[in-house]
């Protein structure tokens, strides 16, 4: 019987061993999802300059690869309007007398990149009516004119497709004109070769337009790199380009060399330069931007769903990841659950520390991660004056079981309209699960906790309080391990290791680390007297 339950139990261990190190190894499988933080908050304020009593100034849209949420706008006694169209948005501030305020804008901004590798071959010839201004070709000195005419006789074929012809525009403005912010004009830039970043946009603008491509330079900030973010660093405009091919439009970055593909790290603040360019005029507005990545770490579990049914294996037929959200979400917790019991039956077998109940530390951690640590204590040590309180109280009345459990249910919902109130008042405590945690764990914990102070009394009891709670908080620390919590929910094979793992628990009969210390002075003595000669009368 023995070699059974020790061949089980290795199995148990062995076996989703052998599945991690296949999928790793094997098929080439993350273990967990990779991390991603691409959130970012962003805040900008504006300050007009000069008598004003309007002005207006662009905010950032939602987009292919941008989403914008939390948006607020703070400004002192100023009408706001907002026009959002096609491209972009503006806000207008007015006021009825002269504007002497600054207006604050803050939001959310969650970018990801953005890539087009294989740009299909556009022949098209007409384009719908709404991209007709993205086609006029601004007015040029002569000299320029024909110097372009050149340039384009020099790299350009002119049978090429409107791909093709982008691309070589593309590749001459990155390679050949050098960056120098210092040139700020199309005829500098022409005759030495050099432009500042907004130059370079707009020269390849002009060359894409004349060429019969729909083109547009977009505003936007780069947020600024992890390692060199300092407090209260300012950002500054930038610029690059957009082309319509194919029915899409195309991200173009002569400046940073991105044909095709704009980073996570670039957020657009505007579609049309040539609408807002006089509006972000140092000359007419002061503006400050800061940006700082948000606390908020995820991993990117759709790029992992894609990775693992790319293996086309079992495991990919079987992956939780296939499951609906609500359930990846609710399995994300359960799977826990098996760890903490694991956690629980070590702490009371091996190291012997007491606890009410078998469960009650797992279901009170629960608890916890449903409402919040701070008011999870605070309930749990309510919880324990209500108990105490009722032993002194009810004893005195004599009632029998039933009745009592009736009362402690009673005080437990009057307790629970209380949390129901704070919990309307306090927006960041959750209201879920009102009903459930606190009557079945709390009614059976307090009951419990009764009956522990009148068999072992208030000193043993206050011991089993304090392991309890000492269980729950260890408990609750792994449950808000992200790590952990994702590597369960992607290999739940190892559930089989758990299972493993409480038999070799389960079979071990020896001392627990408690008893040691308990008895130790027991100990102590046993070995003396075994260290006494044996002949002794």
């Amino acid at each position: 019987m023995k070699k059974l339950i020790v061949f089980i139990t290795a199995l148990l261990i062995i076996l989703p061993v052998g599945v991690l190190f296949y999928k790793s190894q094997v098929l080439k499988l993350s273990l967990v999802p990779q991390m991603v933080d691409d959130v970012w908050n962003f805040h900008m304020t504006v300050r007009p300059k000069g008598d004003v009593n309007s002005f207006a100034f662009p905010i950032p849209k939602a987009g292919p690869g941008q989403k914008v949420t939390d948006e607020k706008i703070r400004s002192r006694e100023f009408e706001v309007f907002v026009d959002s169209n096609s491209d972009s948005i503006l806000a207008t501030w007015s006021s009825k007398q002269l504007m002497k305020g600054r207006i604050s804008y803050s939001a959310r901004i969650d970018l990801k990149a953005i890539s087009y590798k294989n740009i299909p071959k556009d022949y098209a010839v007409t384009y719908p009516k709404g991209l007709e201004k993205y086609l006029k070709v601004p007015k040029l000195l002569d000299e320029d004119e024909e110097a372009i005419k050149l340039l384009e006789t020099a790299i350009l074929e002119g049978s090429e497709d409107k791909t093709t012809l982008i691309r070589k525009i593309y590749y001459y403005v990155e390679e050949e004109i050098q960056r120098n912010t210092d040139i700020k004009t199309i005829h500098e830039t022409l005759n030495t070769g050099k432009g500042s970043p907004l130059i370079k946009a707009k020269l390849f603008n002009i060359m894409a337009r004349r060429k019969g491509i729909p083109s547009r330079i977009v505003v936007m900030v780069r947020m600024p790199e992890l390692k060199k973010i300092k407090e209260g660093a300012k950002l500054r405009f930038t610029f690059a380009n957009e082309v319509f091919l194919a029915n899409k439009w195309i991200p173009i970055d002569t400046n940073r060399g991105y044909f095709g593909e704009r980073p996570d790290n670039f957020m657009l603040i505007h579609r049309n330069y040539e609408e807002v360019e006089k509006l972000i005029s140092k000359k007419k507005v002061s503006y400050s931007i800061q940006a700082e990545r948000a606390r908020i770490n995820r991993y990117n579990k759709a790029e992992f769903k894609k990775e693992v049914i790319k293996t086309d294996s079992i495991f990919s037929k079987i992956s939780l990841y296939r499951l609906p959200l609500p359930l990846q979400t609710m399995f994300t917790t359960i799977l826990l659950i098996p760890l903490g019991t694991l956690f629980l039956s070590f702490a009371r077998n091996i190291i012997g520390i007491p606890t009410f109940g078998i469960f009650t530390p797992i279901l009170l951690t629960l608890f916890f991660k449903e409402t919040s640590f701070g008011f999870g204590m605070l309930f749990f040590f309510v919880v324990i004056v209500i108990g105490i309180g009722e032993r002194y109280i009810l004893d005195k009345f004599y009632l029998l079981a039933v009745p009592r459990l009736s009362i402690i249910l009673t005080l437990i919902i009057m307790l629970m309209l209380g949390y129901s109130f704070y919990s309307v008042e306090m927006a960041s405590i959750s209201q879920k699960h009102l009903a459930f945690f606190p009557i079945v764990i709390v009614t059976t914990l307090i009951e419990r906790l009764s009956i522990e102070l009148a068999e072992e009394g208030v000193l043993n009891t206050l011991k089993t309080l304090l392991g309890t709670l000492v269980i729950v908080l260890l408990v609750y620390t792994m449950f808000f391990a992200p790590v952990l919590e994702m590597f369960m929910f992607t290999n739940p094979e190892l559930l089989l290791v758990v299972i493993g793992l409480q038999i070799l628990i389960g079979k071990y009969k020896g001392y627990r680390i408690s008893e040691f210390i308990r008895f130790r002075d027991l100990v102590r003595q046993k070995k003396k007297m075994e260290s006494l000669p044996h002949d002794l009368p």
